[in-house]
C-alpha cells in the first residue's frame, strides 16, 4: 500500500474520531442539560421541604446569572442562524467562544427558559465542525513533516485543541470534480458518524424522547372539506403572535441594553410562570409527552389560553435575552391551538384538525416551511404526512409568490 493510501486512511480514521468527540459533546450536554434540570426542579422539592417560592426564588438566581454571563461575555448563545451568517460572510467562524456558549445555554435551559436546546447544540456543532475542518487540514497539509515525528510528538499535534490547525484557505481548496466529491462524501460520512455518536449516548443514557407520536388517524372526505378553513386560521394565529412580537419587543426596548436588568426580569417571569403553569416552562418536549392523555381532561378554554401564553412567554424569554431555540415551543404552543380547535369538530378526526392547524401556524411563525415540515410529521401518524407536505409546498408557492418570508427560525 502506497504512501498516499496511508494518509487518505489515517484522514478518514481521524475524522471520524474527531466528528465521534462533536456527537459526545453534544450529548453530554443535554445529558447535562436534562440530569441537573431534574435536580433542581424534581429532586430538590421532593426530598426536602421547600417553600411554594422556591421556583421563583430559582429563577431570579438564574437571571442573574445568566445577566452576568451575558454582560461578560457578550450576546451568547449563539444560534445556529447566526453561525450559518458568520460562517457565510467571512468562511470562518470563532470556535474559541465555543466553551463559553455551552455554558450560557446551559444556564438558559436549566433555570427554565421557555426556548429549546436546539439553537446552542447546532451553533456549536458547526463552529466545532470548522475546528475539525481545521484540525484535517494540518494532518493532510502537514502530513510529509508530521509523520516523521515521534508517535508522542504525533499523537500529540493531532490531539491539542488549540493548536495545529490550518484555517480554509479558497486558493488552497480542491478544484478538481474527483476531489470535490471526495470531500463531500468525506462530509456526510462525518455528519453520519457525529449523529450516530450523538443518539446512541442520548439512548443509552435514557433520556427522554425527541418527539412523541400524537395518537392515531382515520381522516377522510369530511375532514378535507375544512382544510382550507384550517389552514387560514393557523395563519390569522400566526398573525396573533407577531402582534405579541411588536408587543414584546417595544417592552424590552426601554431596557436601553440593560443585559442584568433584562435578565433578571427574565428570570422573574420564568419564577412567575413556575406558580401559575409549570408545564409552560421550557422547551415543551416534555410537556408534549403528556398531551395524549391530558388533552381530554382540559377545555378549550384552557387549551386556547395556554397556546398564547405559550408564545407570549417564548418571546418574553427571548426578548430578556434567555436565547435559545424556538421551534419545538412554537410547535408545541401551535399543536395545542390545533387541539382547542378540534374540540369544536367532534364529529371530525381530532388529529387531522391538529395537524393541519399546528403546521399551518408554526411554518407561518417560523417562515421555514421544509424544516418545520419534516419536524412535525415526526410527531404525527404516517397517515398525516401527504397533509402536511401539502401544507409546506402551499407554503413555498406563497414564499416564491409573495417574497414576504423571512426567515425567523433561532434554532
Amino acid at each position: 500500500m502506497t504512501e498516499k493510501y496511508f494518509k487518505i486512511i489515517g484522514l478518514i480514521v481521524y475524522g471520524l474520531i474527531l466528528s465521534g468527540i462533536i456527537g459526545f459533546i453534544s450529548s453530554v450536554f443535554l445529558i447535562l442539560v436534562n440530569g441537573l434540570t431534574d435536580f433542581l426542579w424534581t429532586d430538590i422539592s421532593n426530598k426536602f421541604e421547600v417553600p411554594s417560592i422556591y421556583t421563583l426564588l430559582l429563577c431570579i438566581f438564574g437571571g442573574v446569572l445568566v445577566g452576568v454571563s451575558r454582560y461578560k461575555w457578550g450576546n451568547l448563545p449563539k444560534t445556529a442562524n447566526d453561525a450559518i451568517v458568520e460562517l457565510k460572510t467571512t468562511q470562518r467562524i470563532d470556535y474559541s467562544y465555543i466553551y463559553i456558549n455551552f455554558l450560557v445555554a446551559f444556564l438558559i435551559l436549566i433555570f427554565g427558559a421557555s426556548v429549546g436546546p436546539a439553537a446552542a447544540i447546532l451553533s456549536s456543532v458547526i463552529a466545532l465542525s470548522v475546528w475539525q475542518g481545521d484540525k484535517m487540514r494540518y494532518y493532510y497539509f502537514s502530513y510529509n513533516e508530521w509523520k516523521k515525528e515521534s508517535w508522542l510528538v504525533r499523537l500529540k499535534k493531532l490531539a491539542l485543541p488549540h493548536n495545529y490547525l490550518i484555517p480554509y484557505n479558497p486558493d488552497r481548496a480542491p478544484k478538481e470534480k474527483k476531489l470535490l466529491l471526495f470531500k463531500k462524501l468525506l462530509y456526510m460520512l462525518f455528519i453520519v458518524n457525529g449523529m450516530v455518536t450523538f443518539m446512541f449516548l442520548i439512548k443509552i443514557s435514557d433520556q427522554p424522547p425527541f418527539v412523541t407520536k400524537l395518537g392515531e388517524s382515520s381522516w377522510g372526505l369530511d375532514e378535507l372539506f375544512l382544510f382550507i378553513p384550517f389552514v387560514l386560521f393557523g395563519i390569522l394565529f400566526s398573525k396573533l403572535y407577531e402582534l405579541m412580537e411588536i408587543a414584546m419587543n417595544k417592552f424590552f426596548s426601554k431596557m436601553n441594553n440593560k443585559i442584568i436588568l433584562s435578565s433578571v426580569i427574565g428570570g422573574i417571569g420564568i419564577g412567575l410562570m413556575s406558580l401559575i403553569a409549570p408545564n409552560l416552562l421550557f422547551s415543551g418536549q416534555l410537556s408534549m409527552l403528556d398531551l395524549p392523555s391530558l388533552i381530554p381532561t382540559l377545555s378549550i378554554t384552557i387549551l386556547i389560553l395556554g397556546s398564547v401564553l405559550k408564545l407570549i412567554f417564548m418571546e418574553f424569554c427571548l426578548k430578556s435575552g434567555w436565547i435559545g431555540g424556538n421551534v419545538l415551543p412554537v410547535i408545541f404552543a401551535s399543536i395545542l391551538q390545533g387541539y382547542a380547535i378540534a374540540t369544536l369538530f367532534p364529529q371530525l378526526d381530532m388529529l387531522f384538525i391538529v395537524a393541519v392547524i399546528g403546521s399551518s401556524a408554526s411554518i407561518a411563525i417560523l417562515k421555514t416551511p421544509l424544516l418545520v415540515g419534516l419536524a412535525l410529521m415526526l410527531f404525527f401518524p404516517k397517515e398525516l404526512a401527504p397533509i402536511i407536505l401539502i401544507i409546506v409546498v402551499l407554503f413555498i408557492l406563497l414564499s416564491k409568490m409573495s417574497k414576504i418570508f423571512p426567515q425567523k427560525i433561532t434554532a
